[in-house]
């Protein structure tokens, strides 16, 4: 099978399988969001500030490298497998030894036992980390899509079940244990045959690819910071409940990234690592790849924030109204996140993680202090706004200090790949909120006629405007032009 063929047959099983899984857990997201409190999502998200950082460690930075190195022999998988494991455990023991510290930092002793449950996740992925790089790596989607359906699956049945069992936020822990279980079981089963580890440790089989990871470790963690450091101080400086509410909608703003990206960026990542000293290749792969990105994404998000005044108390329920003005912002932070974002593909198949590592390092010195002015002055409408303005900062220092020395001068393709979605985007959620206006109905009834409208409209302007992009894509499905 050809590269381009593997790619499409990737992208095909990873669309099925994104596609079913975000269903389930938007499910999931909905019951457990009628049986649990903001509070409840707000120490989650505290835990999962923690171990965010701290599962940046569990690889050791080596997980792309693995990919990006085209032949690895099977004693020097077998000695990265080992030191997976050893890092696991290690980082798993660190949780609990930091664990103190956290409860005196968020001021909430809750964390005191829910963030060691949490840990064991650690104990459980680093056995299966290696079986499921390497089958990315063998563009072997189809098994990786079968494997994160039946996961999610069993993860929302725990959620679930725990949550109307009254098991508060400990419903959510279980439910990623659940899924971590299931997955790391899996994957081994059907990689084992291939690539079951021999009882080998040395430390030079290790060398060249913990060197390519020291970078990619250094941009993970500084990366991280950039991400989180709201939630982080939003936690420390407003509480629980207030965390809660702003996780929840960043959660719902960033589900485009966590969902739609992977769907292109983890096949493109192998992708244009074979073809990574050909420019115009990779040139012509990056921009079709923001374009697609941008044309998917766009209509969600800024039709996500047209409708959230609808969507949240009907879909959620009352308690979430608070957070309304803030999930709009921050859907306009989750587009353009989600734009950016393939850059991290590009930057990892040119072997490039420095230049990465060395942006974020200087942008998260920028975002500390602007955070906590709007923690401490706006509360979250100042900390909304803020991350949207740093947002804007980002991608063009993306463009002048990544894309451009990687690929070449391409400001006008860049540009031109995201105006058309945008701006269908745009149009569409002004048709989408005149419609309060002109028909009114009932709160359901109103959702259903605005989401109607806005996919009707920007499916017949994008059809109409960018056919010719759309046909290599669709083929047989475009009607014919008369």
């Amino acid at each position: 099978m050809s590269l381009k063929a593997e790619a499409i047959s990737g992208a095909k099983w990873t669309t099925g399988s994104t596609v079913a899984v975000t269903a389930i857990q938007l499910v999931q997201l909905t019951v457990v969001a009628r049986l649990l409190s903001p509070s409840d999502f707000g120490l989650m998200a505290m835990v999962m500030a923690v171990l965010g950082f701290a599962q940046i460690f569990t690889d050791v930075g080596i997980g792309s490298a693995i990919i990006h190195r085209q032949l690895n022999t099977r004693e020097e998988l077998s000695s990265l497998y080992w030191l997976n494991v050893a890092a696991g455990a290690c980082v798993f023991l660190l949780t609990i030894a930091v664990t103190p510290a956290v409860v005196e930092f968020f001021d909430e002793p809750r964390l005191a036992l829910l963030l060691p449950t949490m840990a064991v996740l650690f104990l459980i992925t680093s056995f299966g980390q290696q079986f499921y790089l390497l089958l990315q790596k063998e563009l072997r989607f189809r098994h990786l899509a079968l494997v994160e359906m039946a996961a999610a699956t069993a993860g929302a049945v725990v959620a679930i079940g725990c949550a109307a069992r009254g098991l508060g936020v400990y419903s959510l822990a279980f439910g990623q244990l659940g899924l971590a279980c299931v997955t790391t079981v899996l994957v081994a089963i059907i990689a084992w045959r291939e690539g079951r580890p021999m009882a080998r440790f040395r430390l030079s089989d290790t060398r060249p690819y913990v060197r390519f990871g020291l970078y990619q470790l250094g941009d993970r963690s500084v990366n991280f910071l950039v991400a989180r450091v709201d939630q982080i101080i939003i936690g420390a400086v407003l509480g629980a409940g207030a965390l809660g509410l702003y996780n929840f909608a960043w959660n719902l703003a960033v589900m485009p990234v966590t969902r739609i990206n992977p769907i292109l960026t983890r096949i493109a990542f192998p992708v244009f690592a074979r073809v990574q000293l050909d420019n115009q290749r990779l040139k012509r792969g990056y921009l079709t790849l923001v374009w697609l990105l941008a044309t998917t994404n766009g209509p969600i998000l800024v039709g996500a924030a047209a409708v959230a005044g609808s969507l949240v108390p009907v879909v959620f329920g009352p308690q979430w109204i608070p957070m309304v003005p803030t999930l709009q912002v921050l859907a306009m932070v989750g587009l353009s996140r989600s734009i950016v974002n393939p850059v991290g593909s590009l930057v990892l198949a040119k072997g490039r993680p420095d230049l990465a590592f060395k942006l974020n390092l200087c942008f998260v010195f920028l975002q500390l202090p602007a955070v906590y002015l709007g923690a401490t002055l706006g509360g979250l409408a100042g900390v909304a706004w803020t991350v949207l303005a740093l947002q804007v900062v980002d991608v063009a220092s993306a463009y002048i200090f990544l894309i451009r020395p990687l690929i070449g001068p391409c400001l006008r393709e860049y540009a031109t790949s995201i105006a058309v979605p945008l701006a269908t985007s745009i149009a569409m959620a002004v048709l989408v909120l005149m419609v309060p206006l002109l028909v009114p109905a009932p709160a359901l009834l109103t959702l259903a006629i605005q989401v109607a409208v806005g996919v009707v409209f920007y499916a017949v302007a994008t059809f109409s405007l960018q056919r010719s992009k759309l046909e290599p894509f669709l083929g047989d499905l475009l009607p014919t032009k008369p």
